[in-house]
């Protein structure tokens, strides 16, 4: 099997897991018990993406070349491991400080316990995860993604049974089963693929390529969804977190498909560039970035059209979700916006664009933390979060205007102008002229789709070894 098929596979179990129990937990925990949830995992997420989520390209391109050239991972994956483990103690640390001020309230989002343990599990699975991308391990990858989950999935149902469910039963749960998947598969991958005598880790090399995208990574935190999650908790209490961390949960299943391309492309772009055939990165932006992004479209209006006209949302998750459906399809209409951004981001890492990911990046979290601090609206609040990720998406396409045409960047940006407006519509008008704009848009999108198929369906048949059209 082709390594998009490993990682969809994978993929695929993960999200019926997850759904599974995001469906148990919504309708049995409420949206105020489910925000806390939310709360809690956005809390240890936003510790450990400052301590290791800067370094993973890194990590997978360094990776990759010693994989290349002598068939082992060596210091690279030891030592950026150890600094990204001393960096989590470090931000635990800060939160702990930062409560001692009384400026952070452990007991809303989780006591230290269990914080540590989610903050671990984090590391473990992904330090693992990292590792099989490096050594394209993709069918072991594929199997990480939802091994996990199975034991996650497990816990949830014993705790269900013995009527001990609750928010931090839950999310100890969690905290479980990553831990318990990522120190096994550590223990496996060290021994299989690590060799330690491997040496040509260079603290110039990591510091001049890791400082920009470590500054990216703290621009790009402040329009985040852990920052959307705390900042709605906070403003607007948890009931709102728990609003807006449904609409992240369903962004995400929205984005699986393309998860399954992107973890393959680093590592190929960057051998690509190392053996001197960066044509790729053209007939990749040609056939896959903009057939992708009009297909999204069309899949994102269509869910945004039912979820307005039936009660899908109330009868997937209860009730307590109803009033929060105007906020999940607004953050819903940024999957276009992220689904560009997945597709080109690997392209700018390989050309060691990272500056120009900053650029982006502070572009995004400014526009978005403008709007946060001039309106205490919420629903500004999340239209500004659509706003900025599409912000960030003007600026890519200017990063990348040597390899993508006009009439391409010009689409994209049309598409821009049309969810912008589609936002305003949802929060502003009644539902039958919010039906009409998704109808209308969907014609004009339909009508690209089709003009652009061959693109599609030549990428498609050329995934699964067809030859093209």
């Amino acid at each position: 099997m082709k390594p998009i098929g490993h990682i969809a596979t994978g993929s695929i179990i993960q999200q019926i897991l997850s759904i599974i129990i995001f469906i148990i937990l919504t309708r049995h925990l409420g949206a105020e018990g489910y925000g806390m949830v939310a709360a809690a995992l956005a809390l240890a997420t936003s510790i450990y993406n400052f301590s290791n989520v800067w370094m993973a390209p890194y990590m997978i391109r360094a990776g990759a070349k010693q994989v290349f050239h002598y068939n082992k991972l060596g210091d690279v994956y030891v030592t950026t491991g150890v600094i990204s483990f001393i960096l989590m103690v470090l931000g635990l640390i800060i939160v702990i400080l930062l409560e001692s001020f009384k400026i952070i309230n452990l007991n809303i989002y989780a006591d230290l316990p269990l914080l540590m343990m989610l903050l671990s599990g984090l590391f473990f699975l992904n330090l693992f995860r990292i590792g099989l991308q490096s050594t394209q391990s993709f069918r072991g990858y594929g199997y990480s993604l939802w091994m996990d989950k199975i034991f996650y999935l497990a816990a949830i149902i014993i705790l269900f049974f013995y009527w001990q469910l609750e928010s931090k039963s839950a999310l100890y749960g969690n905290a479980v089963a990553m831990l318990l998947i990522g120190i096994l598969g550590l223990l496996y991958f060290a021994k299989t693929h690590i060799s330690l005598k491997i040496k040509s880790f260079c603290w110039r090399e990591f510091f001049k390529t890791t400082s920009p995208v470590l500054l990216a990574t703290i621009a790009l935190y402040f329009s985040s969804p852990p920052f959307v999650i705390l900042l709605a908790g906070n403003l607007s209490g948890l009931e709102q977190a728990g609003f807006v961390s449904v609409a992240f949960v369903l962004f995400g299943f929205f984005l699986q498909p393309i998860q399954w391309i992107t973890p393959t492309l680093l590592p190929k772009f960057t051998i690509a560039i190392e053996s001197g055939n960066e044509e790729i990165l053209q007939e990749k932006i040609d056939k896959v970035v903009f057939p992708f992004i009009i297909f999204y479209s069309i899949a994102v209006v269509a869910f945004i059209m039912i979820t307005l006209s039936t009660p899908l949302i109330p009868y997937m998750i209860g009730e307590d979700f109803r009033q929060g459906i105007p906020v999940i399809v607004v953050i819903i209409g940024t999957v276009v916006a992220e689904v560009f951004h997945l597709l080109v981001i690997s392209m700018l890492y390989a050309r060691h664009q990272e500056t120009l990911i900053l650029i982006a990046t502070v572009a995004r979290s400014l526009s978005f933390l403008l709007i946060a601090i001039f309106s205490a609206d919420s629903q500004l609040l999340i239209i500004g979060f659509l706003v900025s990720s599409w912000i960030f998406v003007a600026v890519e396409i200017w990063a990348l205007r040597d390899l993508v045409s006009w009439k391409i960047r010009f689409t994209i940006l049309i598409l821009f102008g049309l969810f912008i407006t589609l936002s305003f519509l949802i929060f502003m008008t009644a539902n039958q002229t919010v039906l009409s704009a998704c109808a209308f848009i969907l014609l004009i999108l339909g009508i690209m789709a089709f003009e652009h198929r061959v693109l599609f369906w030549n990428y498609a048949r050329k995934a699964v070894g067809q030859p093209a059209i």
